[in-house]
């Protein structure tokens, strides 16, 4: 049932996937297998943000980074992967959405206040790090 579940899941987040794939091209592409992600290390939209701007993301089941990830930042980026496998097609309009909710409630830096972010940090661990969250404390 769990194997079932999981390909349902991987199934439902293919258009994502594909995206994904697509953001990667020009990289490094492995496969994780303990977490089912794709990794790409390089590529056309880890160089247009460059190293000071972006460390990672993740469309679909692929983690896209310009550098070596933290642990951190990789769990948090494999919870995004998850949401993308049970969100499906709804997980990039909602990403977008939620990215201008958190910039209309916390100005400073609405990336950490969107609701899928703060998931991710909280499910990580990584919720002392989120700068929104830090904030309402």
């Amino acid at each position: 049932m769990r194997l079932i579940l999981l390909l349902l899941g991987h199934l439902w987040s293919l258009p994502n996937t594909v995206i994904g794939l697509f953001f990667g091209l020009g990289g490094r592409l492995s496969w994780d297998r303990e977490n089912r992600v794709f990794l790409i290390d390089g590529g056309w939209v880890a160089a247009s943000f460059g190293r000071r701007y972006f460390s990672g993301m993740c469309i679909g089941d692929v983690v896209i980074c310009s550098q070596k990830l933290s642990d951190n930042i990789y769990r948090h980026e494999l919870v995004h992967a998850l949401q993308g496998r049970l969100l499906g097609p709804l997980y990039l309009p909602l990403t977008l959405l939620g990215y201008a909710w958190g910039y209309i409630v916390f100005p400073k830096n609405g990336h950490d206040a969107s609701p899928l972010e703060v998931w991710a940090d909280r499910a990580s661990g990584n919720a002392a790090s989120n700068a929104y969250l830090n904030n309402r404390i």
